[in-house]
């Protein structure tokens, strides 16, 4: 028998990806707390990307525009309807939806079992005894308000669905 040669460098596997894009800066922050959370060893290789505020069709035209990633989540707002058209577009190319109603902060505010205001600047006025505007910016200020342990208790569908991208599942 002979034995292998140590210089020789080993095959290397195709890591799977997934890509989250995201509304704006505020969803940004959180998606890369979850992937600085999550994705240590669990052989996907995550990317956020921010289409920088708009509409949620925003969110899918730049999702389109992005193309060779195994699996697609696009986090929007429902404060701006998301139209009929670009639904179906981006249903057809395979993309998981999560729509957070009203605002980014009402889905923040289920995480932590608040009640949920029916308006956007109600929800962050309730959200903002927790982060401020300048740290909702900062991904690293979200692992006191969301730490690992509630996350994976969390039985929140929209949150199923983001975590999602960082299982190694075909």
């Amino acid at each position: 028998m002979s034995r292998s040669n140590p210089y020789k460098t080993k095959h290397r596997r195709a890591r799977r990806t997934a890509q989250i894009v995201v509304e704006g800066f505020t969803e940004e922050a959180f998606c890369r707390h979850l992937k600085v959370t999550f994705a240590r060893d669990c052989g996907v290789s995550v990317e956020v990307h921010n289409a920088r505020g708009g509409a949620p069709k925003d969110v899918v035209r730049s999702a389109l525009r992005r193309k060779g990633f195994d699996r697609t989540i696009l986090m929007y707002d429902t404060d701006v309807a998301l139209e009929k058209s670009w639904e179906s577009k981006a249903r057809a190319a395979g993309f998981a939806l999560v729509a957070s109603s009203p605002c980014i902060e009402a889905f923040y505010l289920e995480l932590l079992g608040e009640p949920v205001p029916p308006r956007s600047d109600e929800c962050k006025r309730a959200f903002s005894k927790y982060l401020d505007d300048r740290q909702k910016c900062d991904f690293r200020a979200y692992g006191s308000v969301f730490p690992k342990e509630m996350l994976e208790k969390s039985g929140h569908p929209a949150l199923k669905e983001l975590l999602l991208a960082f299982e190694n599942k075909s």
